[in-house]
């Protein structure tokens, strides 16, 4: 039985110290991952770097991102873990809209 794809809000918060193209090299690879587990990107928003709410690896600051992507809901722990090894994203949420 094949599982449908639903849709999901990623919201990610890079490290301060990767330059912008270093950030766009990452949430290019993380869009790479998206579309080679069978999902899509729908939509993408850079939101600058925003004050973390706490001190997260010594940085109170982040680069934050936000994707809306269409996943399969058993892609999404793959998901978390690729995004968990990445030692440039600092935290993470995905979430349902």
């Amino acid at each position: 039985m094949a599982e449908r794809k639903r849709n999901y809000e990623l919201i990610m918060a890079l490290s301060p110290v990767a330059t912008e193209a270093e950030a766009t090299v990452i949430v290019d690879d993380v869009e790479k991952f998206i579309v080679s587990a069978g999902g899509e990107v729908t939509g993408r928003e850079e939101w600058g770097v925003k004050r973390l709410s706490y001190l997260v690896n010594n940085f109170q600051e982040g680069s934050y991102y936000k994707a809306d992507i269409l996943l399969e809901s058993s892609e999404v722990k793959e998901l978390e873990r690729t995004l968990n090894a990445n030692q440039d994203v600092l935290v993470h949420l995905i979430s349902k809209p």
